[in-house]
């Protein structure tokens, strides 16, 4: 057998991240060295996204990036992007192998025939069906610091603006026993935190014999993982009951830090959305984890711009999220996507007004932002250290505010007192 160099490019969500992750450590098995991206190599895999119109560009930037690197490779674009435009991926990116979002495990058997046979191929399967979840195995080739546990794929909500659904097809689980197993496995293996994600892990167990909730899915992961900080990837907020913060409140374990995805704080412009929850459903989740999990910190999304949305939305939007105070808040300016319902409606903003409402939103955000971080200053957290730079040590509390100080220790968790802020960053020292 001929063993190979093999480069990996990832674009978009942490189920991407997993993903090449996993792909790094099939390969690995089989005796293939992974190499940089930026090096030369036998293969180049690029796991694309297709959030957005910049996400196709970069896919496709990364792709012909690989060819120039080594005209001879290998070339796999597999991914949200190939599964969208199979055709594009193979003609305009000189794709040896397409591979869509299903069966990417297969990957390794794919590149190693390509390499020998040097033939094309394609495993884009078209409408909704990905076929069966597809088990890959978590955790990295790097260290045993954190892990990620994809335990669903695949999305059923059809936002309006939104290409997911048809890019990873319907809600596909990943059975209980193997998510208890996964657990257990990186438990004894010494990861300090595992973070679960998938494309749309609210919808957990839809697909499953007696559909295990997502509380289910998460208490079963930290009872099975108790020496790991679990972190929760996004979630919806209607996830958010009292009974899922109060099963969830007992697991010292559990990181208290939730991503709900907002996208608008005006009502018209949810329903315009296709978003299956209100303002005052989403107040509501933010409450119930504020009484469960104090001081918690709750981050979003935010679409700002999405056709139709009047100077009053997104002033109804903006005060809002000055209402919620959140830790932090990614915003995006809304981005066509042909082929949604939001593409073709009237009312499209120019790109110079969507600039606009992003640069306004990001101001009220970076305020809630600097405000919480000021909160966190004199508590004493965990921190996972991670890098270390110029003689400061940086890692993540379970709250996920990025702490800097000297003396930390990459790999290991250690406690640190917060003595002050920037407005971004929290600095303390290790105790």
């Amino acid at each position: 057998m001929i063993y190979l160099k093999i480069a990996f490019y990832t674009l978009g969500c942490k189920a991407n991240q997993f993903e090449t992750q996993a792909l790094e450590q099939l390969f690995a098995q089989r005796g293939h060295e992974i190499v940089p991206f930026t090096s030369f190599a036998d293969a180049y895999i690029v796991n694309t996204c297709t959030v957005t119109a910049l996400g196709d560009k970069k896919s496709r930037n990364a792709a012909r990036r690989a060819r120039a690197k080594n005209p001879d490779c290998v070339l796999a674009v597999c991914g949200c992007y190939s599964q969208i435009k199979p055709d594009e991926a193979r003609e305009t990116c000189g794709a040896d192998i397409v591979c869509g979002t299903g069966e990417k495990s297969r990957l390794t058997e794919l590149v190693e025939n390509a390499f020998n046979e040097k033939t094309f191929v394609s495993t884009v399967r078209e409408g909704f069906d990905r076929g069966p979840f597809d088990f890959m195995p978590a955790g990295s080739l790097i260290g045993r610091t954190r892990a990620l546990l994809k335990v669903q794929d695949g999305c059923q909500n059809f936002c309006s603006y939104c290409l997911i659904p048809f890019a990873r097809g319907l809600c596909r689980s990943m059975r209980m026993e193997d998510v208890i197993s996964e657990a257990k496995r990186l438990d004894r293996e010494g990861y300090r935190e595992i973070v679960i994600t998938g494309i749309e892990i609210s919808s957990y167990g839809v697909d499953l014999e007696g559909s295990p909730s997502t509380a289910d899915m998460i208490e079963a992961v930290c009872q099975n993982a108790p020496n790991a900080g679990i972190r929760l990837g996004s979630l919806e907020p209607r996830t958010i009951t009292e009974d899922f913060c109060r099963r969830l409140s007992r697991f010292e374990n559990l990181c208290p830090h939730f991503h709900l995805s907002l996208q608008s704080g005006c009502d018209k412009t949810l329903r315009d959305m296709n978003r299956k929850y209100t303002t005052n459903r989403f107040s509501l989740s933010c409450s119930l984890l504020r009484e469960f999990f104090p001081n918690c910190a709750i981050t979003t999304d935010l679409i700002v711009g999405f056709p139709g949305e009047t100077e009053e939305d997104f002033e109804e939007t903006l005060a809002f999220v000055k209402s919620c105070a959140f830790a932090q808040t990614h915003i995006f300016p809304y981005s066509s996507r042909p082929g949604t319902r939001a593409a073709s409606m009237p009312n499209q903003l120019t790109h110079a007004e969507k600039a606009r409402r992003a640069a306004a939103a990001a101001e009220v955000c970076d305020v809630s932002r600097a405000e919480y971080l000021r909160s966190m200053v004199g508590k004493r957290v965990n921190v996972l250290f991670e890098q270390k730079k110029k003689g400061m040590t940086s890692g993540h509390c379970p709250e996920y505010c990025l702490v800097e100080a000297e003396g930390g220790v990459p790999g290991k968790v250690m406690a640190v007192t917060i003595e002050s802020t920037d407005g971004k960053t929290l600095r303390g020292r290790v105790d």
